[in-house]
């Protein structure tokens, strides 16, 4: 009986809670107490950190096409963006969050746009204002190619010389998006209420690793650089994006499992590594799921990094603690 009335209790409050809701549009939600229950009420825009109009579009998949530039140090290239409309033609533009990013030309469907960037509004940056004439009908899917540079202001990336790694012989990049930070290496909805499959196409002179899973075979050369191809088929959001791309070699630690780090560490990483990480991953789909990503690799960053360790899909990324 006493279920039954919180039950009654808590769809009063629920209703009443929808009621105030439909009436208001400035609050992200509402709470609505009834005899010290609590209700929230989420607004179909929930993410106060994003300027992206999500609710009306949305990434259904990402292909990012980027150099790794060392003596720039920048990523240029360009992004195509794959957004499915969530109205029937109400919407005639897309914002996506951007932040210092240097873009130089958007087309919509292969053809030129009409765009702007928007003055900034401090932590969230630059919104981009791509205008979609006719809308889209529901369900229809639309293209955005964006070229584009990151700056020395990009908040997302580290670049390290060769002499803040161990074996002080390259130059280093790594990217940390975590929790607002994509939107300073590409426009994106940059929110985790939206998630995205990818393509990493990635040139580099020295070796590449992303947030999904090598393309076998696909490692092309590129005169004095190399290109990397990656994908990720399972959904994720902008801040789990990740690269990384240095002097790094790999090596076996479980069933799906490697660990990559600098070659003076890979050694003693491997040791560390290899009897458990099967283990880790047995106990985890016990309690959970079996792992959906293809694979579960770690990267061991040089000792630099400032942060003692981050979580990406496809890749966990510790600190090395040797000099």
């Amino acid at each position: 009986m006493w279920g039954f009335l919180r039950l009654g209790r808590a769809r009063l409050a629920q209703e009443t809670a929808t009621s105030i809701a439909q009436k208001t549009t400035k609050q992200s939600y509402l709470q609505h107490r009834w005899f010290g229950l609590t209700t929230v009420r989420m607004a179909p825009v929930r993410d106060p950190n994003t300027q992206s109009n999500y609710d009306q579009w949305r990434t259904k998949h990402t292909t990012a096409n980027f150099k790794v530039d060392f003596s720039a140090k920048c990523l240029r290239g360009s992004v195509i963006i794959e957004l499915e409309s969530q109205t029937d033609k109400a919407s005639k533009e897309i914002i996506l969050d951007s932040s210092f990013v240097d873009v130089s030309s958007i087309k919509l469907n292969s053809a030129p746009s009409q765009w702007e960037v928007r003055e900034r509004t401090g932590p969230s940056g630059s919104p981009v204002h791509v205008v979609v004439p006719d809308g889209a009908s529901k369900g229809e899917v639309v293209k955005l190619e964006i070229d584009l540079a990151t700056t020395d202001k990009c908040t997302a990336l580290q670049w390290l010389t060769p002499a803040q790694t161990s074996n002080k012989k390259a130059p280093f990049m790594f990217s940390q998006c975590q929790a607002i930070h994509a939107r300073s290496i590409f426009p994106c909805q940059d929110t985790p209420d939206v998630k995205s499959t990818y393509d990493f196409i990635i040139r580099s002179p020295q070796v590449v690793i992303a947030s999904g899973v090598p393309v076998p075979g696909a490692t092309e050369d590129a005169g004095e650089d190399k290109v990397y191809k990656f994908e990720q088929k399972v959904p994720i959001p902008a801040y789990l994006f990740a690269l990384a791309s240095g002097d790094i070699a790999s090596a076996p630690i479980g069933r799906c499992s490697c660990v990559a780090t600098g070659p003076n560490e890979l050694e003693a990483s491997q040791w560390e590594l290899k009897d458990d990480m099967d283990k880790f991953l047995d106990a985890a789909e016990k309690i959970v799921f079996p792992y959906r990503w293809g694979e579960y690799n770690v990267l061991v960053l040089p000792p630099s990094f400032p942060y003692g360790g981050s979580y990406r899909i496809c890749r966990r990324s510790p600190r090395t603690e040797s000099d």
